[in-house]
C-alpha cells in the first residue's frame, strides 16, 4: 500500500463498520456491488469479513482499479473489479443482493446521484440492501475542513475555488433520490469518528498531497509552504495526543435502503433495520 493510500484509508477506515453492518444477513454467495469504489477498500473490508460473498467493485478509473485488483491480489482476497459507468451500470435488473458505497458518489466525474440511485435500485434484488455513507459538508471531512479555511488565510481572495460545488446532493436531497428511485425504508443518520495519524507529517502529506487540494499547496512559493505548515500546526494542536499522534474528528451521512419485496436471509436471520443493526456509540441521531 502506498503512503498515500495509507493516509487516505486512516480517514476512510472510520466508516467501514457502519456501512457494511446492514449486510451482515446476507447469505453466503450474494452479490455486493460497490458503486464509485476507487482502490475498492470497502470491498477488501468486507472480503475479510464474509469470503463467502460474491463482491464486485466499479469505478470509471483505471488507475484505481489496478491499484485495487494488486491490492485484493496481495492478500488473496476474491474481489472483482470492473470499469462501468454508474449512469449505466453493465449488470441486469435484479442482479445484486447489495449495494455500497463511500464517499465516492459525489465526486466529480461520477454520474449525477439521482442517476446513480436509479441504477442501484434497477440493480437489487427484491429486499435487497443499499448502504453509503458521504460527505455532506466540507467542514465534515477534515481533509477539507483543515485544508480550505488554512488556504483561504494565505492565498489572495479569488483563488482558492469554491469546492463546494462537489456537493450536489445535502441530506434531505439524497435520502428523497433514493425513494422516488423506488428504495423503501430509507433512513439516513449522522456518523461520527476519529481518524488518526501517528505524526504530523502522516497528516501533512495526506492533507497536502493527494486530491483537489494537493495543486493548491503546490502552488504556494517556499515562504508560503513554511508559512502553511506552521499554521497547520498550530490549528491542530487541539487533537495532539500525548504520544504524538493526531485525532482528527469527521462526521459523514450514512444511509440505509432496501428495495421493495421480501429479503434473502440467511435461515433464521431478521431483515435490516436499525432496530436490529449493532449499536455504536458513534452513531448521532
Amino acid at each position: 500500500m502506498s503512503g498515500a493510500t495509507d493516509n487516505t484509508m486512516r480517514l476512510l477506515d472510520g466508516v467501514i463498520d457502519p456501512v457494511l453492518a446492514p449486510l451482515h444477513a446476507l447469505p453466503a454467495g450474494a452479490h455486493v456491488v460497490q458503486l464509485a469504489c476507487g482502490t475498492g477498500g470497502l470491498s477488501l473490508a468486507l472480503a475479510r469479513r464474509r469470503g463467502d460473498l460474491r463482491i464486485t467493485a466499479v469505478d470509471l478509473d483505471h488507475e484505481v482499479l489496478d491499484a485495487g485488483r494488486a491490492a485484493a491480489g496481495r492478500e488473496g482476497l476474491a474481489v472483482g473489479f470492473r470499469r462501468m459507468d454508474l449512469a449505466r451500470l453493465e449488470m441486469g435488473d435484479g442482479t445484486a443482493d447489495g449495494v455500497i458505497s463511500r464517499m465516492g458518489l459525489f465526486l466529480p466525474g461520477t454520474a449525477p446521484f439521482d442517476v446513480a440511485a436509479r441504477e442501484a435500485a434497477r440493480i437489487l434484488r427484491p429486499g435487497g440492501v443499499l448502504s453509503l455513507a458521504t460527505w455532506s459538508d466540507l467542514a465534515d471531512s477534515p481533509y477539507t475542513g483543515v485544508g480550505l479555511p488554512l488556504l483561504r488565510r494565505i492565498l489572495p481572495e479569488g483563488r482558492v475555488p469554491r469546492l463546494e460545488a462537489m456537493f450536489r446532493a445535502r441530506p434531505e436531497e439524497l435520502e428523497e433520490h433514493l425513494r422516488a428511485a423506488g428504495l423503501q425504508h430509507v433512513e439516513g443518520r449522522w456518523y461520527e469518528w476519529r481518524a488518526e495519524y501517528p505524526d504530523f507529517d502522516a497528516w501533512w502529506r495526506f492533507g497536502t498531497g493527494i486530491g483537489p487540494l494537493a495543486a493548491l499547496f503546490g502552488r504556494l512559493d517556499h515562504d508560503e509552504l513554511a508559512r502553511a505548515r506552521q499554521m497547520m500546526s498550530e490549528d491542530l494542536e487541539q487533537y495532539r495526543t500525548t504520544d504524538g499522534a493526531y485525532r482528527l474528528p469527521a462526521r459523514a451521512r450514512v444511509v440505509t435502503a432496501q428495495a421493495a419485496g421480501p429479503a434473502r436471509n440467511r435461515p433464521g436471520a431478521r431483515p435490516y433495520s436499525r432496530r436490529n443493526a449493532p449499536l455504536s456509540a458513534n452513531s448521532v441521531e
